[in-house]
């Protein structure tokens, strides 16, 4: 599958700064956006050449870009990967991944790490029961992904629904029962969580 034809652009000749400022923004949310689709769920539709780690060649990435963002420049790309407080993107060398949130399997060299006593997975409201009584599984990812604070998995969850549940997970009690937690980026990431260390916020 080719790149859409109808590219975003990062500059606007639309008058007055905060309209310019709007267009800039949003332009950033597509490029995000884009980069989280290309690096996360569908390199080969491009294609886009990737080794175990998940790491593709930056200069490639770059070229896909701005066939799609005709005038974003490379510097806007590193200050966008660079600058994302949820850290999604790591640059090293002349190589570029996604930090979290694959579809498909990659070795991500997770560091094994222990976690605070609490964790949160936020969950549109209709399957949030179904969880509490099996447990947390990575669906169409590789892992399930679990957040520091409750007001961050509340605002991933919205994606799916406007007032969604938080579960809390007993990290310490699942540590202690040999459940191996993964620090990645903001998140920390399992294999599975079982339903007995879930309860809802």
């Amino acid at each position: 599958m080719k790149p859409p034809a109808s590219p975003a652009t990062f500059t606007t000749s639309l008058p007055g700064r905060k309209n310019s400022e709007d267009n800039v923004a949003l332009a950033l949310e597509r490029l995000s956006r884009f980069l989280t689709f290309l690096l996360r769920h569908k390199p080969k539709d491009y294609p886009l050449a990737m080794n175990a780690e998940g790491f593709a060649p930056w200069q490639d990435v770059v070229d896909l870009v701005r066939q799609r963002f005709y005038d974003v420049t490379e510097q806007q790309m590193r200050a966008l990967i660079a600058g994302g407080s949820k850290k999604r993107f790591e640059i090293r060398g002349d190589q570029v991944r996604a930090t979290y949130g694959h579809s498909f399997p990659v070795d991500l060299g997770g560091r094994l790490a222990e976690p605070p006593a609490q964790l949160y997975f936020g969950a549109a409201r209709d399957l949030a029961q179904s969880m509490l009584r099996r447990g947390l599984d990575p669906r169409d990812r590789q892992y399930v992904h679990l957040s520091i604070t409750a007001d961050e998995a509340e605002s991933v969850a919205r994606r799916h629904d406007p007032a969604p549940s938080v579960l809390v997970i007993d990290a310490q009690a699942a540590y202690a029962e040999g459940v191996r937690f993964y620090e990645s980026g903001p998140l920390f990431l399992v294999d599975n969580i079982p339903a007995k260390f879930l309860t809802l916020r």
